[in-house]
């Protein structure tokens, strides 16, 4: 046997298999919670699990994990705040938003003069950053710069303005050009902000790993799978988190394409926090073209075509005037909380006795969840509120008596997003448990928070239940319904699905158990498989299959795809460069009439577009080569080039040279396919 462990930290649950190279089979596998307040408890759980004589034998351990994503989507990633050197704040009032900078005070901004081709005209008064950068970034925890063309220079002002704010104020501070080589300034800003914020994340997982593995005896190379599907040293990772985005969503890809034989399918993951759906064609994960998008960021890291859309078994049930809402919000199911705290199940007891109904969410309890919260800006009343959930978690209801204010004025959502304080509440695992159709933790407090619940909205805990059901199954639908469609077509991918499309879907998923209007029919049809993994896929995907006209598969293993597909992935590393007409060096000087910007090059300048490409290609070669090998490849690697022109209305912008290198890490050879 040749074997290699794979690992998946979802904001629920972490996987562990075991997965033998030779036979292509999963001999292992276990499932336990996650436990954020220390992951390293729930990887020990989910490792303890396999056999332990294997697992000291593994040569390779595969990593992926949800938790960047799920930090993305809910917007509760560390607080980090951006300089802007050369762009004003007219800009990203302008196109901000369409980045993810929506909050003006996310930015900061230093004035400079640099030419398009990065020539410096005017330096940043580097003496205004000195005296400012302590206030400016004083509630923040780490920092990011980006400078208009720093791209085309090699980052200088970027990398100068990055030291002095480290230098003063001690934060982690990241620069845009030495992440990303996009143009576009406020993507590449937007993009280094979210990493900077992620880096934390990303940071405790892997400690966490490494701590386990360590106690253990476990001392197989690792590797963490980034939003393209392949594979990744943790050193790198360690400085481009955002490249974990979408790591969950690829190993969920890839563990499909590993457990079944579909040569084209959709691969539906539904987990605690988000719902992640991918397509598979010829057997292989569908990358997208563009930036990644996650939870409102556009981004430059390229991914997974594939959606993420929080929605998940642990999705917030609540209710307000419009009525029942499930999600975005992620919450600790109540069962969960009351099997580690048996308390729970009598105070809500009596809670929900004394107030069987209500327009606020009373039967949520409060947990503490980051440990270090005495170094965050907190006022009085957070203060003590944080020094009683370090003894035990609270009520809703509790928490304003102790605060001594009406449960309409408690408000948690800076605490929240930071991280500090995560809430426990009726989830659709609880009415899972409810219903009978999945009981692993205490059914008693799930049947008590869905029977206020119906309470509070009129309904039957019956009628509850079954609507929870129908709105998951309806969103995964039209989550699936989307992402087709996307695909398929320009227009749809670049302006979204409108309200028109929208109708036909709804008419189509009413219409899924009748067949529909008898003068019309309309059918959205997917030939695909749709495959469904992760813990309730099986109680919600068939009813999204079946709208389709899909065959739907859960293949064996499914509960732990995602740990197969992360130690299943290849080392891969895909580079690029353009070729410009018309090249001028930074200083405006005409130095021939075809500039390439090549990754891991300074500008060079060619008479010939032919040797310009030629020069693009085996530099990026031997570029792609030399990080493969960084990334921890052993054998024989697999080389893809190309390049095609770039054209917009009838013009020529640029020619495109893209080369990628990729090898199994197991196998002797090398197979891009």
């Amino acid at each position: 046997m040749k074997l290699g462990i794979g690992i998946d930290t979802g904001g629920t649950c972490t996987d562990a298999v075991l997965y033998d190279f030779m036979t292509h089979r999963v001999v292992g596998q276990n499932k336990a919670l996650t436990t954020p307040h220390d992951l390293t408890i729930g990887i020990l759980n989910a490792l303890d699990g396999l056999d332990q004589s294997l697992c000291r034998q593994a040569i390779l351990a595969g990593l992926s994990t949800t938790l960047a994503t799920n930090a993305c989507v809910e917007g509760k990633f560390r607080r980090t705040r951006l300089l802007l050197l050369g762009i004003d704040h007219k800009g990203v009032e302008r196109f901000g938003a369409d980045y993810g900078l929506t909050d003006p005070d996310d930015v900061r901004y230093l004035a400079c003069k640099t030419t398009i081709n990065g020539g410096i005209e005017q330096e940043p008064d580097w003496d205004l950053l000195r005296e400012n950068a302590k206030s400016w970034f004083a509630d923040v925890e780490a920092a990011a710069v980006c400078e208009v063309y720093g791209v085309r220079n090699g980052g200088v002002l970027e990398k100068k303005a990055a030291q002095i704010i480290s230098e003063t104020t001690g934060l982690p501070t990241m620069c845009a050009s030495v992440l990303f080589s996009g143009l576009s300034s406020l993507e590449r800003g937007a993009s280094a902000l979210l990493n900077a914020g992620l880096l934390p994340v990303t940071g405790r997982f892997l400690d966490a790993v490494h701590e386990a593995f360590h106690q253990r005896g476990i001392t197989a190379d690792v590797m963490i799978v980034r939003s393209d599907s392949s594979l990744m040293s943790c050193e790198y990772s360690a400085e481009h988190a955002v490249e974990t985005l979408l790591s969950g969503p690829a190993a969920s890809a890839l563990g499909g394409c590993a457990l079944t034989d579909a040569d084209y399918a959709v691969v539906v993951d539904i987990g605690g926090t988000t719902t992640d759906i991918a397509l598979v064609e010829n057997r292989m994960p569908v990358l997208s073209d563009e930036g990644i998008r996650v939870g409102g960021w556009r981004t430059l890291v390229k991914g997974l075509f594939a959606t993420s859309f929080a929605l998940g078994g642990d999705s917030a049930v609540r209710w307000s005037l419009d009525g029942m809402s499930v999600g975005p919000d992620r919450v600790i199911p109540l069962c969960v909380l009351a099997s580690r705290y048996p308390f729970i199940e009598d105070i809500l007891r009596q809670q929900v006795q004394a107030v069987p109904a209500h327009t606020q969410p009373l039967h949520e309890f409060l947990t503490l969840a980051r440990d270090d919260w005495r170094n965050l800006p907190l006022d009085k009343q957070e203060i003590m509120l944080c020094q009683t959930l370090e003894e035990r978690p609270l009520s809703v209801q509790q928490a304003c008596d102790l605060l001594g204010i009406e449960c309409y004025a408690l408000n948690t959502h800076t605490m929240e997003k930071l991280g500090v304080i995560l809430r426990a509440g009726l989830t659709p695992t609880d009415v899972m448990h409810a219903m009978g159709d999945f009981i692993k933790y205490n059914r008693t407090t799930s049947i008590l928070a869905l029977r206020f619940a119906a309470a509070s909205l009129g309904l039957s805990p019956e009628t509850l239940c079954k609507n929870i059901y129908e709105y998951v199954e309806r969103e995964v639908f039209y989550g699936i319904s989307k992402m087709l469609l996307e695909y398929s077509s320009d227009y749809y991918r670049n302006k979204g699905i409108d309200q028109g499309v929208q109708e036909l879907l709804r008419m189509q998923w009413e219409a899924r158990n009748s067949g529909g209007n008898p003068l019309i029919h309309y059918l959205f049809h997917s030939p695909a498989k749709i495959i469904g993994i992760g813990g309730p896929t099986y109680l919600f995907l068939p009813a999204a299959a079946r709208a389709l006209g899909a065959e739907f598969v859960i293949p064996d293993s499914a509960p732990t795809a995602n740990a197969v597909g992360a130690v299943t992935g290849k080392i891969s590393i895909t580079a690029t460069a353009e070729i410009r007409p018309h090249g001028c060096s930074a200083d405006g000087e005409i130095k021939g009439d075809y500039e390439v910007l090549c990754t891991g090059q300074e500008a060079c300048y060619f008479e010939e577009e032919e040797a310009a490409v030629l020069w693009a290609t085996n530099s990026l070669k031997e570029w792609a080569i030399s990080h493969v090998r960084e990334q921890g490849a052993t054998g024989d690697i697999a080389l893809e080039a190309s390049s095609e022109p770039i054209i917009a209305g009838g013009i020529k912008l640029c020619t495109l040279v893209t080369v990628t290198a990729a090898t199994c890490v197991t196998p002797e050879k090398a197979d891009l396919t």
